[in-house]
């Protein structure tokens, strides 16, 4: 797990802040959906409330690496993530139903997940640099755990 930078998680908690969720589909092809419900827990987990989710839910069950693309204005993050655990009862949950209930949707569960890696996708001269990445003991290297 990484610790998101405090401009990612601003970035995620402004409500003008456009977000897509990336699975990868059976087909092997990447799978993207509108993922308003995306919010941080904290430094380094991610949540997303489980509402007319079915394909990509099937998808997390088959490959838990995910990847978020988070923008406003000219501003915008990759983050990588894997899937920790899917909860249908809690605090985290009920807060997630409170703030899903204003929109008319309704989680069946929320999702967690571990961040890993983050990239600057950002209209600049930094678009395609890594921010920040998971490493093991200190080391260089990402985890590459295939689907």
């Amino acid at each position: 797990m990484v610790d998101m930078p405090e401009p990612v998680i601003r970035m995620i908690k402004h409500p003008d802040t456009c977000k897509v969720m990336v699975t990868i589909g059976e087909d092997g092809f990447p799978h993207a959906i509108v993922c308003g419900s995306l919010r941080v827990v904290d430094n380094d987990t991610i949540v997303v409330g489980d509402a007319l989710m079915r394909r990509t839910r099937e998808n997390i069950d088959r490959c838990p690496n995910v990847e978020f693309l988070v923008w406003h204005r000219k501003d915008a993050y990759s983050i990588k993530a894997k899937f920790r655990v899917r909860l249908d009862t809690g605090p985290l949950y009920d807060s997630m139903v409170k703030d899903l209930e204003k929109i008319n949707l309704w989680p069946s569960s929320v999702c967690i997940f571990d961040t890993t890696e983050v990239w600057d996708e950002s209209a600049s001269h930094t678009a395609g640099d890594r921010v920040v990445r998971w490493t093991s003991k200190g080391g260089a290297r990402s985890p590459r755990s295939r689907c």
